[in-house]
């Protein structure tokens, strides 16, 4: 596995890890409704943190749709940075990190497939198949 899909993997990893002190913290704050689609968002998460195990390149493009969809839903979010403002050490500490790790994965992503070679994609060796000869 190249690098940069050593990163990608274990930033994968610790978004689902994270996920399981976000979802402590949301479960009483939120309607249940939100919570289930939290919930079911971090279900996603499980599931990609296993695939970058079983076809690292499909896990990575499934990464990178998580990781913009999170953004896209954590940031418009005043109440994210209200807990910043309020010194919420726990939750301001959650969002921050979080935050870093899917924009992280958004980085990542791109630069693995255009810039890193295409190690681990479909066709390629590290994706299971046999290497074509030189």
């Amino acid at each position: 596995m190249s690098p940069s899909g050593k990163a990608i993997q274990a930033t994968v990893l610790f978004s689902t890890v994270l996920g399981v002190a976000f979802l402590w913290q949301v479960y009483g704050l939120v309607p249940p409704f939100v919570f289930d689609f939290v919930a079911a968002g971090w279900v996603l998460f499980v599931a990609d943190s296993a695939l970058t195990f079983l076809r690292p390149a499909a896990s990575y493009v499934l990464a990178f749709v998580l990781a913009l969809l999170a953004l896209a839903s954590s940031l418009p979010q005043s109440a994210h940075y209200a807990f910043i403002q309020e010194g919420a050490i726990a939750p301001a500490a959650t969002f921050i990190v979080g935050t870093a790790a899917q924009i992280l994965l958004v980085i990542l992503v791109p630069y693995h497939f255009l810039l890193g070679g295409r190690r681990g994609a479909p066709g390629s060796a590290e994706a299971g198949d046999k290497a074509p000869p030189p």
